[in-house]
């Protein structure tokens, strides 16, 4: 069965806490000045016993115009409402502006509940009824049960009960996602354990020991301990309310609007993009006009940019980015409200379809394609959608989830789809898989290959550009790890070819011409027949362009400044480990020289190169064999 949160809603003074009393016995009213005026101010919990053994939390809503942020902080999470309406008084203005707040945050279920029944005749109690009807057309409580009660008497409670335990069969399970968020709507602190926030749970779960995050501070704290309706749990789960231990911050830094969610996952963002709905009833709405932005427990200000008209008429939805105050921490499909400066009243609200830090222009094509597919598209378009978006970072799976806020289990059957159909390359670097929509491969592809085709044309004796080169050419655009993955499937698939360091295009290949040829045998031959003393790169009879291509083609073998033959260069090697084999305490260079007829000109620096290979190894004033030299004998 679900985990079910109902909750009250209502003018003022129209019984709703007393009513809670009447199903509970628990009264809500806490605080002295609660008791003092007769009305709730802060959000009040208890829970309802049902049948199965489990327990429905129950949050008590402030019903006074002035405490509605604190309304709107309580039925966020609710399953299933109690409109409340007092049989003496009828619908009142705060029920009209709490229908309306439930109808935008998307409540589904409810039950009207017609209080003070014990105050008015038949007469009076069927035109009430006849009254609310009129209010709620159209709206999720149309069709649905009206029960009058007396909280005084007890009539009517126990048709309530059965009516809420009736509905709370049908409360859909929520969807688990990969991560939780706690919007606070109380804090305190318990001697000997610390810091205290409470909330309804949204999205995931959260479990004792869990790393989370504290916003808007951005403090990172950890779960201590978990109380669900009073009984402590190892787990707490979507919809259920729930107190929550933290260590690592004090009382004082936290309040009332905070959240706490799972670490990574979520960040605060100024700008938020949405589906913007204004109520009937609402005036006017003029492109950057002031409003107050509600979502969760949080209040703020923000100013509402129409991306697709210069005003919103009443009844009218249009996509819009809210560019606010101060941060949020919202998710994509989260549902919040609008309220205007002044007078302050609730005029609309809307959907999320992603928070950002970036204006987006108004009247462009692609913003409005791409919300359009952020509301109604399907799960592949989104994919198919944030990869593009994305791609240039090199994005895995898990990240893939992160940034479309869609749990990795919904999106993993429909990406092997994608990835089927060739609209989605999976690539692999550093042993993990990196997702590239097919369109940004194509692109990274081309570039690379005009970025080779390009060098090889300067430098057609050179195998290729070094890799660091090329990548620093492209970081700009896409990041170290996608370059490297995209290089790697490129190698895969024939179209590059690696030689050390270096990268080549497969339709590449150095072509000397006969005197090019002729020219490098003739300075090679003289190399070889030079031994032990060899030239400089300055003596030989080769241009730079031909001289870097012996070299790195491993035609002879670059020490310092001397070129020596590849042949002489391993004989001189096999001649010095023998006479180090024959002589294992060492040899000096006076017994080296004599044996590949040379000086210490020549000697000197190929000795301290072989010293760098590993080759040999210099102890005081004589060589022996080194790691790699031991191999090799």
């Amino acid at each position: 069965m679900a985990h079910v949160i109902i909750g009250t809603s209502g003018h003022v003074d129209h019984g709703k806490t007393s009513l809670i009393k009447a199903l509970t016995g628990v009264d809500t009213d806490k605080l002295k000045e609660e008791k003092e005026r007769g009305i709730t101010i802060q959000l009040g919990f208890t829970y309802f016993n049902l049948p199965d053994g489990s327990k429905a939390g129950i949050v008590d809503v402030p019903g006074h115009e002035k405490f509605v942020r604190n309304m709107l902080a309580g039925v966020g999470g609710m399953d299933i409402v109690l409109l409340v309406v007092a049989a003496d008084e009828g619908v009142m203005p705060q029920t009209k502006e709490h229908l309306n707040i439930l109808k935008l945050l998307d409540v589904k279920k409810g039950i009207v509940v017609i209080t003070k029944k014990d105050l008015v005749d038949e007469e009076l109690l069927e035109l009430v009824k006849e009254d609310i009807k009129e209010h709620v057309k159209g709206s999720f409580l149309e069709g649905a049960p009206f029960v009058p009660v007396s909280s005084v008497t007890g009539e009517g409670i126990d048709q309530l009960k059965e009516e809420i335990i009736r509905l709370t069969k049908n409360v859909e399970e929520r969807k688990v996602k990969d991560f939780f968020r706690l919007p606070v709507d109380r804090v305190f602190t318990l001697k000997g354990f610390g810091t205290v926030v409470t909330g309804t749970l949204k999205d995931g779960i959260v479990s004792v020991g869990d790393l989370c995050i504290l916003y808007p501070s951005g403090k990172e704290v950890k779960v201590r301990s978990i109380q669900v309706h009073g009984e402590k749990v190892e787990k707490a789960y979507p919809g259920q309310r729930t107190a929550i231990n933290i260590t690592g911050v004090e009382k004082e830094e936290v309040s009332m609007g905070d959240l706490l969610t799972t670490f990574g996952y979520l960040t605060p963002q100024n700008k938020v993009n949405c589906v913007l709905q204004l109520l009937e009833e609402a005036p006017l709405l003029k492109n950057g006009e002031m409003v107050r932005f509600h979502w969760g427990t949080e209040e703020t200000y923000g100013r509402a940019v129409l991306l697709d008209r210069e005003e919103l008429a009443p009844g009218e939805k249009c996509y819009c980015q809210i560019r606010l105050n101060n941060p949020v921490v919202v998710a994509r499909d989260d549902h919040f409200v609008i309220r205007s400066m002044s007078p302050v009243d609730t005029i609309g609200g809307g959907v999320v379809l992603e928070s950002s830090l970036k204006r987006i222009p108004r009247y462009n094509k692609g913003v409005l394609q791409k919300f359009e597919i952020l509301e109604r598209g399907s799960i592949e378009e989104k994919i198919l959608l944030g990869l593009k978006e994305h791609s240039a970072k090199g994005v895995t799976k898990e990240e893939l989830g992160v940034l479309l806020q869609i749990d990795k289990r919904e999106i993993q059957g429909v990406l092997d789809k994608v990835i089927e159909k060739g609209k989605v390359l999976l690539l692999t670097e550093d042993g993990k898989e990196i997702l590239v929509e097919s369109s940004i491969y194509v692109s990274i592809t081309k570039k690379i290959e005009g970025l080779l085709k390009d060098y090889h044309q300067k430098f057609p004796l050179r195998e290729g550009i070094n890799k660091e080169e090329l990548r620093s050419k492209l970081t700009d655009l896409y990041s170290v790890k996608l370059l490297n993955a995209v290089l790697k499937n490129m190698e895969k698939e024939g179209i590059i070819h690696t030689s050390g360091l270096y990268i080549g295009h497969r339709d590449f290949k150095i072509t000397l011409s006969p005197k090019e040829e002729a020219k490098i045998q003739g300075v090679l031959k003289e190399i070889q027949g030079m031994a032990f003393k060899p030239p400089t790169k300055d003596e030989v009879a080769l241009d730079n362009k031909l001289l870097e291509y012996l070299i790195a083609q491993g035609k002879v073998v670059p020490i310092e400044n001397f070129l020596f033959h590849p042949e002489v260069f391993n004989e001189g090697v096999k001649k010095i480990l023998e006479l180090i084999r024959d002589n294992p305490k060492g040899v000096n260079i006076g017994q080296i020289k004599e044996v590949l007829d040379t000086t210490r000109k020549y000697l000197v620096p190929f000795l301290e190169y072989l010293d760098g290979e590993g080759i040999t190894r210099r102890i005081g004033e004589v060589r022996v064999l080194g790691s790699k030299g031991r191999e090799m004998v």
